[in-house]
């Protein structure tokens, strides 16, 4: 309708131009003029009104999500390989030769402190036992008899401190003996722990040094990790930690608890270990698992 309004206007200026003088020509322009101009105005004001709620229901949408959902500092973090090992462990073998009776225990068992777990023939060094019981015997009566004639100075004194002198050296040699069958005629458990591998059997003569069990401490486990020395200016025992272990398919929390006291200058790494926070029944030695540390800012 403006459009149409606009042409009729067109047409009406035109033929005043044509019939009017040169005065009521410029009044009809300035006419035609402020018209046109005052529906341009008309058009443009009812587009912004129209558009306005819009924009402000975006702007209101945005501060509403920003205030739902404050940015938070994200926590650089890297992963590292871990594995699980035992403080205590150890090999059993003998420094003599010994004939093994009996084998108490099998690979995978438990055992108790002070526990028997390896038997040893000792017949031998049981005689040789009883003849060193018989020794400080003999040594004795005759040490008693001398320091009872040295109050008639029937004995010289030098024939009585030599007498007491063989008495002592015959009850060391006891002694020697009774520790060398406790750990010769058997193997009893240093601690409490597992059989890991047994590498003997019942009937067999072991030589020296030969290894015939392992064991190890199952319950004293830590996590040993290999990582860049450039974290020694930051990483401290008392750090927490975590680790998700392959075998089990958990995640563990860990405290580093020591660092390695050596860089290797080759690959610039250093060992740290880390304790386990919480009882950890299910895991064993051995296993393995990507180790989570966060770094610093």
């Amino acid at each position: 309708v403006e459009l149409e309004f606009f042409d009729s206007l067109l047409s009406s200026y035109i033929f005043t131009n044509s019939i009017k003088s040169r005065d009521q020509m410029r009044v009809s322009s300035y006419i035609g003029f402020i018209f046109v101009f005052s529906v341009s105005y008309n058009i443009t004001n009812s587009y912004a009104e129209s558009t306005e709620p819009k924009a402000a229901s975006v702007l209101n949408s945005i501060e509403k999500q920003t205030k739902e959902k404050p940015t938070s500092p994200s926590t650089a973090t890297t992963k590292i390989r871990g594995l699980v090992k035992p403080l205590r462990e150890a090999v059993l073998s003998t420094d003599v030769i010994a004939k093994i009776t009996h084998i108490n225990v099998k690979e995978g068992d438990r055992f108790k402190q002070g526990e028997k777990l390896v038997q040893f023939e000792c017949s031998r060094q049981r005689a040789q036992l009883k003849a060193a019981e018989a020794e400080v015997l003999a040594k004795k009566m005759i040490s008693e008899n001398n320091e009872s004639l040295s109050t008639f100075n029937a004995v010289g004194s030098l024939e009585l401190e030599v007498s007491k002198a063989q008495l002592d050296k015959a009850m060391a040699e006891l002694e020697a003996i009774k520790i060398g069958n406790y750990f010769i005629c058997s193997f009893r458990a240093p601690w409490n722990g597992r059989v890991t591998e047994i590498k003997a059997n019942a009937h067999e003569v072991i030589e020296p040094g030969r290894e015939i069990m392992k064991i190890l401490d199952d319950k004293s486990l830590e996590v040993e990790m290999i990582v860049p020395s450039g974290w020694l200016k930051w990483i401290r025992p008392g750090i927490d930690i975590s680790m998700a272990i392959d075998e089990t398919g958990k995640n563990y929390d860990l405290e580093i608890s020591r660092i390695g006291a050596r860089v290797d200058p080759v690959s610039q790494t250093i060992r740290i270990f880390s304790s386990f926070k919480s009882d950890a029944a299910d895991v064993l030695a051995g296993m393995s698992g990507a180790v989570i540390v966060n770094l610093p800012d």
